[in-house]
């Protein structure tokens, strides 16, 4: 009865188009004020307070702001030089320069959104104007955007991180071969898809004086996600420590080198990253008592049970899983998805095998997949915008993607080593 009237109650608000941070804090109340739990309404508080006190989640913005000001410096444009001098004389080269570029900042930023928006509005029109059909343009810029959240730093694995419990240092080694392993197969089907139909391609390869001139420009801002990374992986410093290191980077590197920070950009990078972290703090703290009532009422324990019965092994858990976080992530914003079923999948997948740090990049990997996948997509929305294009013309478009990436995520999921070996050897 308690299960059926919390998720009806959630169900029935976010249907009636309540955000979904309010339609968890108010299907909570709801099973509290009929005594479907016995717990008097100052333990919701209690919980919503210990939902945000914590020191991790203190990083999120501060990757964040580290993120725009890098943007607002020039950085993504000096980026793209020293990737378009590196693939840019191949067929097709501009979407592997946009992967590239992706990759690369998304190293930074730890936002897909922001990923995706930043080097959109930039190599879409750049790739449009050599010729590029504005469909594909858009269609590599919205899987690779999902890049930022699966290479460290990232604000997803911070968030599941402290919902389930598990070293953000640990989750940030873990991401760094599965997304290199990502961003090389994307890299491959755009070679392929230009190749294929005959994109245009520089008719010059870059000189060894425009590459050195390229990569010295950009080097300050390359060597901020390697600062940052060295001092987590090494020990010396935590992850908000580490991510106020790369505040104080990036402020050196865009005020103080590059020269492009403004007062009025500072404001604005400053209003992003409120709205930004605002979001994501609220449904973390509601989602405290939430997840708290589905542990009580043995949700994860009566999924296990459920599973046993139908004599599903290891295996079949797996796959279940991981078609369970797709067609979520397809259908659900990525956030709430991760905060409500980190709880409930966590537990059954430790116990058919898999390893903590390794579910962690199943469950960013698999959401990610939702993030350029109709109807919900939040990056195909970003693109289309940019490109002027329709959703459908993109979607088609991204099939390659598609496929790509669910073979990426066949490999993390059973082959256990691409997440676990690099945790291990830092010790974590």
């Amino acid at each position: 009865m308690t299960l059926l009237v919390l998720f009806g109650v959630f169900a029935i608000t976010l249907y009636t188009g309540v955000p979904v941070a309010w339609s968890i804090a108010f299907s909570t109340l709801v099973v509290i004020y009929f005594g479907l739990v016995p717990l008097p309404p100052s333990w919701f508080a209690q919980q919503v307070y210990m939902g945000a006190d914590s020191i991790s989640l203190a990083s999120i913005p501060l990757f964040l702001v580290a993120g725009g000001i890098m943007n607002e410096g020039g950085l993504t444009r000096r980026i793209i030089d020293l990737a378009n001098d590196m693939f840019g004389w191949v067929r097709g080269g501009l979407g592997v320069v946009n992967v590239a570029t992706c990759m690369i900042y998304g190293g930074i930023t730890g936002s897909a959104t922001a990923d995706t928006g930043a080097v959109g509005a930039i190599m879409i029109p750049a790739m449009a104007e050599r010729g590029y059909p504005r469909d594909f343009s858009a269609a590599v810029t919205a899987a690779a955007g999902t890049l930022g959240i699966i290479l460290p730093p990232s604000v997803v694995m911070i968030m599941y991180g402290v919902i389930t419990d598990t070293s953000i240092g640990g989750l940030f080694a873990a991401g760094i071969i599965p997304g290199l392993m990502l961003a090389v197969t994307f890299m491959l089907t755009a070679w392929w898809v230009g190749v294929k139909e005959n994109f245009p391609k520089s008719e010059t390869r870059p000189t060894a004086t425009s590459f050195s001139k390229h990569l010295l420009r950009a080097l300050p801002a390359l060597m901020m996600p390697i600062a940052v990374l060295s001092s987590m992986l090494s020990g010396l410093a935590t992850t908000t420590e580490a991510a106020f290191v790369a505040v104080v980077w990036a402020l050196l590197v865009g005020g103080v080198l590059y020269r492009e920070i403004t007062l009025a950009g500072l404001w604005k990078i400053g209003v992003e990253t409120v709205r930004m972290t605002g979001a994501i703090m609220i449904i973390m703290a509601v989602s405290v008592p939430f997840s708290w009532i589905l542990t009580v009422e043995q949700i994860p324990q009566w999924t296990a049970g459920l599973l046993h019965a139908w004599g599903a092994g290891p295996t079949i858990t797996i796959l279940l899983i991981l078609a369970l976080l797709t067609f979520v992530g397809t259908w659900a914003d990525l956030g709430p998805s991760l905060i409500i079923l980190a709880p409930i999948v966590h537990p059954i997948g430790v116990e058919a095998g898999l390893q903590p740090y390794q579910l962690g990049l199943i469950f960013t990997m698999a959401l990610g997949i939702g993030l350029f996948t109709p109807p919900v997509g939040t990056n195909i929305f970003v693109v289309c915008n940019v490109a002027k294009v329709g959703v459908n013309a993109v979607t088609r478009r991204l099939i390659p993607f598609f496929i790509t990436s669910n073979i990426c995520l066949l490999l993390v999921a059973f082959i256990p080593e691409t997440t676990e070996w690099l945790p291990r050897y830092f010790g974590f």
